[in-house]
């Protein structure tokens, strides 16, 4: 059975989230498109991320050194590995995100530096580091109240460090069937806003059909 995992980096507000509502749109046309297939929801603000923090380090020098770990170190270390497992078993990912100052939200950068683990996403070798999950793919929704990917609107795609971030760190795990949908301007142009949406929509519908 194919498996998609969403990867979903918003915090929940009253104020309806563009990225969340272009998300929801192309999930039912995926699931319209795609019966068969298991869609897995992990929400980084409904479950946080395992943190990397003193814990952490302090197991991973206990594991190399072959030495007892605490109940708290254990716990913290099978959570790791829980998330990194749902990561690597999946096929197809999708992350959904606002950007933050030019970056993605830390909850989402966060969750990169769980699954970002050396001979399990990818492998070193004398030529280089290596993917190790190819024959995936990979879908980044993404909202931004300016224009970031727009030349024709003195876009700088430059600016927008996470979704070149995003790009870079899924080519390292092999992943390089990626495509973007980036919902953007509706902030700096209100009267546009309901055109915006509207395309972008049609765009997560589309994309549900052929992902």
């Amino acid at each position: 059975m194919t498996k998609l995992l969403m990867i979903m980096a918003h915090p929940h507000t009253t104020v309806p989230s563009k990225s969340l509502q272009v998300a929801d749109q192309f999930k039912a046309s995926y699931q319209a498109a795609h019966p068969d297939d298991e869609i897995i929801v992990r929400d980084l603000f409904t479950t946080p991320v395992p943190p990397l923090n003193d814990t952490t380090f302090a197991a991973w020098l206990k594991v190399k050194a072959n030495r007892e770990l605490t109940s708290a170190e254990q716990a913290q270390l099978s959570q790791h590995q829980q998330w990194l497992a749902e990561f690597i078993g999946a096929d197809k990912y999708v992350f959904v995100n606002p950007m933050y100052n030019h970056f993605l939200p830390a909850e989402l950068k966060q969750y990169i530096d769980v699954t970002a683990v050396a001979r399990q996403t990818f492998k070193y070798t004398p030529a280089g580091p290596v993917g190790l999950l190819t024959h995936k793919k990979a879908l980044h929704i993404q909202a931004a109240g300016g224009l970031y990917h727009d030349a024709g609107e003195h876009g700088d795609f430059q600016q927008d460090f996470g979704a070149t971030y995003l790009t870079k760190t899924l080519q390292l795990y092999g992943v390089t069937d990626q495509s973007q949908l980036f919902i953007e301007g509706a902030d700096r142009y209100p009267e546009r806003h309901a055109e915006i949406m509207q395309t972008a929509l049609a765009q997560a519908e589309q994309f549900g059909k052929t992902f």
